[in-house]
């Protein structure tokens, strides 16, 4: 079985229905999510042992994002002292791929909740760069930007020092691209293949819906982007999921909505992803049973030895 298939729990509302679909799809994996506390992934755990395929920093939850595009030493040091807490969690549970966000284009520490980080984005700093004000969506130049570009040279030193840190851990740092908002970094295919290209211990988490998000905003062609990504062969883990960006009606959301939804290629995605042996990372928030029954079927359909529960 060339590539692994995979649940994150960040979808799910409690114990119980993990607990019920660990029972339904005994041969699925799970990805541990940067919303669990300690508490809730203690209760979950009799049902998840030695299924735990990744985790999702950070895990245990913490009150913000690591943000190694930051310059601010204090900011730093939290998001390192944050990075390794994961991967410890990824030790204690088997798991050999830590997901990363990169880094943001600000030396601020980053809100893990949704309502304070869209407070930061909505800051002067930030105005600029808006294209959208809905979702902070950034103008189609935000990448060539000084300040951001200040801020993804940092990264990429802090990231090269993250990555040798995970592998310390017998764990790989998969980095993740991120949707097309002011404040992201890495938002584009360029960007991914270069930064797959910068150390041997970097690998990627290719989130298929964000850039789905991002070949709306700056206009690249969706499927040849992902196959190029794809052929860096550092492509270590995939988030699946379908979001409701409309050009044609300024709609640019990162629901994390059904794979099947809203017209989103997601056949023609698998049959590129299973030339790869990425973990298939289902990142849905709703509706996770037929979720988990599409994909174990589509991947059926392509003729690979995949079990259907």
């Amino acid at each position: 079985m060339k590539n692994k298939q995979v649940v994150s729990l960040v979808g799910f509302g409690s114990v119980q229905e993990i607990a019920e679909h660990s029972k339904k799809y005994p041969t699925m994996l799970y990805e541990l999510s940067y919303k669990m506390d300690r508490e809730f992934l203690k209760a979950v755990t009799p049902f998840i042992k030695g299924r735990v395929a990744s985790v999702h920093a950070c895990c245990p939850s913490l009150p913000i994002f690591p943000n190694f595009g930051s310059h601010d030493p204090q900011v730093l040091q939290e998001s390192y002292a944050a990075v390794e807490e994961s991967l410890q969690t990824a030790q204690q549970y088997g798991a050999n791929v830590m997901v990363l966000h990169p880094g943001y284009a600000c030396d601020q520490p980053i809100p893990a909740a949704n309502e304070e980080r869209t407070r930061l984005l909505d800051r002067p700093m930030f105005k600029p760069f808006i294209g959208q004000q809905k979702g902070s969506i950034c103008k189609s130049d935000y990448c060539t930007q000084p300040v951001y570009q200040h801020h993804v040279k940092q990264a990429i030193e802090q990231l090269k020092d993250v990555g040798t840190l995970a592998k310390s851990y017998g764990v790989r740092l998969a980095v993740e691209n991120l949707n097309p908002r002011v404040g992201y970094l890495f938002q584009t295919p360029e960007e991914m293949i270069s930064l797959a290209n910068i150390s041997q211990d970097i690998y990627l988490c290719l989130d298929v819906g964000h850039l789905w998000i991002s070949s709306a905003v700056y206009g690249f062609p969706y499927l040849e982007s992902l196959e190029k990504i794809i052929k860096t062969q550092k492509v270590v883990n995939c988030h699946l999921h379908s979001n409701t960006t409309d050009v044609e009606k300024s709609m640019f959301s990162d629901d994390h909505h059904s794979v099947d939804r809203h017209g989103f290629p997601i056949r023609e995605v698998l049959q590129i992803l299973t030339n790869s042996e990425a973990n298939l990372v289902l990142e849905t928030v709703e509706a996770l049973h037929h979720n988990t029954d599409f994909l174990l079927q589509e991947l059926a359909s392509l003729g690979d030895s995949y079990a259907t529960s």
